[in-house]
Formats: C-alpha cells, sequence, structure tokens
C-alpha cells in the first residue's frame, strides 16, 4: 500500500544515487551539498515513522521498506567518509571504524529475524538510540569537516584544528556506544542460540511426570476405600 509514509520511504532510496553523485563529483562546496541532503534524507526516516504511527498507517511494505532504506543511507554515507586519497576519517582507523559499524547493525539486524522467527521481539535499547543519534551526527560532521578542508584559510586555523578534533572524539564515542550496544542486543537476544530440543524434551518430562502424578491420584483413594471395606467386614464378623 503506498500511503504517504510508504512515499517518503521510497523517495528515500530513489534520492540516495544523488546524494552519492553530489559527494563524489567534485565541484566548489560539494561536500556541504552532500552533508544538507544527508540531514534531509535522516530527517524524512524519522518523519515517515512518526506519521505511520500517528495516523495509523503503519504497513507490511513500509516495515519491510524503512529498515532497508536506513541501513543503505547509513551505509553509504559512512563509506564515503572513508573513500578518496585523503579521507575524513584517517586510515586505517577508518575502516576499522566503518566495518564495526556496519558489522554491529548488519549482525543485529540478523539476530533480530531470528528472534522474530522464535516469535519474540528484541526491543531496540538506550545505547542503540543513542549509537543510531551519534552516527548521524559523526557523518553530518564528517561532511563538514571535508568541506572546510578546502578553503585553505580556514584550513590552516587552529579553531578548524579543535574541530577535527573534536569530530574524532565524536567518531571515538560513536565506535564506543557501537560495541556497547553489539554486547547489549547480544546479551537479550542468546536465547536465539539456545537449542530447541532442550526446551521441547523438557516440556515433554513436565507433560509425562504431571500424567504419573494424575493417575497416582486415583490409586491411592481406591486403596483407602478397599481398606475401609475391609475394616467394615472385619467389625461385622465380630458383632
Amino acid at each position: 500500500m503506498m500511503n504517504l509514509p510508504n512515499r517518503i520511504t521510497l523517495s528515500r532510496i530513489i534520492l540516495l544515487p544523488v546524494f552519492l553523485a553530489v559527494a563524489l563529483i567534485n565541484f566548489p562546496g560539494n561536500d556541504f551539498v552532500a552533508g544538507g541532503l544527508f540531514i534531509i534524507l535522516a530527517v524524512s526516516d524519522f518523519i515517515d515513522g512518526y506519521i505511520a504511527r500517528k495516523y495509523n498507517q503503519v504497513t507490511d511494505f513500509g516495515k519491510f521498506l524503512d529498515p532497508i532504506a536506513d541501513k543503505l543511507l547509513c551505509t553509504t554515507g559512512l563509506l564515503l567518509l572513508i573513500v578518496g586519497s585523503d579521507p575524513v576519517i584517517p586510515q586505517p582507523y577508518g575502516i576499522i571504524v566503518i566495518f564495526l559499524i556496519l558489522l554491529r547493525d548488519y549482525a543485529i539486524n540478523g539476530l533480530r529475524q531470528l528472534a522474530q522467527l522464535k516469535g519474540v521481539v528484541i526491543p531496540a535499547d538506550m545505547f542503540g538510540k543513542v549509537k543510531s543519534n551519534f552516527q548521524y551526527v559523526m557523518t553530518v560532521f564528517g561532511f563538514l569537516i571535508a568541506g572546510l578542508r578546502e578553503y585553505d584559510k580556514i584550513n590552516e586555523t587552529l579553531a578548524f584544528e579543535i574541530t577535527t578534533y573534536i569530530f574524532y572524539g565524536v567518531v571515538a564515542i560513536t565506535t564506543l556506544l557501537v560495541l556497547l550496544s553489539g554486547i547489549s542486543y547480544l546479551i537479550k537476544g542468546r536465547f536465539v542460540f539456545a537449542p530447541e530440543s532442550k526446551n521441547e524434551n523438557t516440556k515433554i518430562d513436565t507433560d509425562n511426570n504431571t500424567n504419573e502424578t494424575t493417575e497416582s491420584k486415583p490409586n491411592k483413594t481406591t486403596t483407602t476405600k478397599k481398606s475401609n471395606t475391609k475394616k467394615a467386614t472385619k467389625k461385622t464378623s465380630t458383632k
């Protein structure tokens, strides 16, 4: 169903090649334009979710498409920070950071899918939400740094150097949140890796024990009745 939230989500995917082209084509201020496009696309992710929930327009198609659009946007933005001869995040740190972020995102997504197959939903936690926000900030910050580096008068100032170190701090915090969030989700979803046969055997044993207990109760009652009958017969004979 192509309602408004789904149209917004689909437009985010359609605009991704435009965002990628603007970031890669070298023209004056292209990094600023790319950063602006990234902000628009990221904000649209919150808008379509808000509209879908507020006006009860949540659909299965939207549930399927929205995570794909989100992952494509984040992956594209992160990869653009480490490409080129002079990447925003110096190598090899850039590759390590981006690898950890993408590994966490796709691993947790797979873990959630496995949990859903077992009928369990793993909700987003505090680390995950904060990490997502820092990831968006880091990407926009990276495009800002890339754009400012084109101007020599700004590039050689102390203020720009301090700003660059602040950006590295954001990258470090984001990486830490990625690790904490990944560990948190693995702890929550550890049941996914537990063997199902053990649970089934436990259930069967419990059922058998219940049946045995139920069957044993009538036998005890019958024995008591027989004992009382014998006593009554004995008393009659004595009289």
